[in-house]
């Protein structure tokens, strides 16, 4: 049974591949995606403020695809490194040395997505100007909500930790006596 759950860790494989392979269909589409914004927006020819204003929208929210393929990219090496290979030579900025790194990460892109959302739904005004104030409010209280669910979750993990060490101190101080 110990061999069997030895190699179930290898299962996460499959997490690893089809991550990197989002990772890469999101690098690939926000690539062509923005060649083709750049393109438009000079062969339609309008530059004023609100072409500009146009162009900054889209590539906003291809930073925002791209930064997501990151993640995705980031996740994957991480799992992996978790999971598979923990001594891993990597930069310092990308190890990972547990899940809820992971997750935070996660948190953080989503806030960024959502705030990327609202700004291409005020620019295009896909909200009725009496609704953007409301839409602007239940992103805000999603990422409240995100926020207070990190606070917490790591005061739990801090404090599981502190314990772990008093535990840790007890042994030693048993074993000194």
């Amino acid at each position: 049974m110990k061999k069997l759950f030895g190699f179930s860790r290898y299962l996460v494989l499959i997490a690893v591949i089809g991550l990197l392979l989002a990772a890469l269909a999101a690098f690939l589409f926000g690539g062509i995606a923005t060649v083709n914004i750049i393109i438009e927006s000079f062969a339609g020819g309008e530059f004023s403020a609100e072409g500009a204003s146009q162009l900054s929208i889209d590539l906003i929210e291809m930073m925002d695809l791209f930064l997501l393929g990151t993640i995705l990219l980031i996740t994957s090496i991480g799992i992996y490194q978790l999971f598979i290979e923990p001594n891993m030579d990597l930069p310092e900025w990308i190890v990972v040395t547990n899940l809820e790194q992971l997750k935070f990460n996660l948190l953080a892109v989503i806030i960024v997505m959502l705030a990327i959302l609202f700004l291409g739904a005020a620019s295009d005004y896909l909200v009725e100007a009496d609704g953007i104030l409301g839409y602007g409010l239940a992103i805000a209280g999603v990422v409240a909500a995100i926020a207070l669910a990190v606070w917490i979750f790591q005061r739990v993990v801090v404090k599981e930790e502190e314990q772990v060490h008093e535990r840790l101190q007890e042994v030693h101080e048993d074993k000194n006596d």
